[in-house]
């Protein structure tokens, strides 16, 4: 599964009452500002922490991205992610009206087992009355997505037939390297030597290491009675060690 991106509330009070406008309305980032607020998350998890809303609502207003008396232009993403260094690709050209069977989504699909998130155009049902920007992170048995207007689970963890039927648009956001690189490890894909390797040295590790010292009159009873030596306090023991302590312990107490 994909990591899941910093979550942002168009609505949250720190931002949502600020314009989101340009002449001629009245808007502000609670009520406009979707589009904007899926790039903020975005760019918050892969390359500036301190981007919020309203950074990225006031660069959209800057640079002609707020359309008026609606939400935001589809031309925006692209240029906003680019400032930050992180590649973004419109999938269609127009928008899908209803076509859940059109192939953009099993290409959407794809692109997220591949480390991508996708921004999606919601067009009227479930996430909205018109149009309404959300980012998706994920997608299996469930369309993983942060909602910027809700985090309702209906809205976050997405029913496939209702989100491929009411989605618009998709603009793919390359989070590969962030899903995908580092030292994360999928555990599922080790051989049972690897396991047995790391286990091993997780044991060394822990071994080593010096007991709290909210324990040790533990440690000194547990010494006393010849449970432990004390030499490797946080070393692992097997279920046949742990019973054997446990029993020992019980009889000495007369359970």
């Amino acid at each position: 599964m994909n990591k899941r991106p910093v979550y942002y509330r168009q609505g949250d009070p720190r931002w949502g009452a600020k314009p989101y406008r340009v002449p001629g309305e009245s808007s502000t980032i609670a009520s406009a500002g979707c589009g904007p607020t899926c790039a903020a998350m975005a760019i918050a998890a892969l390359a500036d922490r301190s981007v919020t809303p309203e950074t990225t609502c006031a660069w959209s207003i800057a640079h002609g991205y707020k359309a008026l008396k609606q939400g935001t232009y589809y031309s925006y993403f692209k240029p906003q992610l680019a400032i930050y260094g992180i590649a973004c690709r419109q999938l269609l050209g127009s928008r899908i009206l209803s076509q859940p069977n059109h192939p953009v989504h099993e290409q959407v699909q794809t692109a997220l087992r591949q480390g991508y998130w996708a921004a999606a155009l919601m067009g009227p049902g479930l996430w909205t009355k018109g149009g309404h920007f959300v980012l998706v992170w994920d997608w299996d048995e469930k369309v993983r997505i942060l909602d910027p207007a809700s985090s309702a689970d209906s809205r976050s963890n997405g029913d496939p037939a209702i989100f491929r039927r009411e989605v618009r648009n998709y603009w793919l956001i390359d989070a590969r390297a962030h899903n995908r690189g580092g030292n994360d490890m999928d555990i599922a894909k080790l051989t049972d030597a690897e396991i047995l390797l790391l286990a091993d040295r997780l044991q060394s590790v822990l071994g080593r290491q010096s007991p709290s010292s909210a324990l040790a009159p533990e440690l000194e009873e547990a010494r006393a009675r010849g449970i432990t030596d004390g030499t490797r306090p946080g070393a692992f023991c097997t279920r046949a060690q742990a019973a054997v302590m446990t029993l020992r312990a019980a009889k000495e107490a007369g359970i």
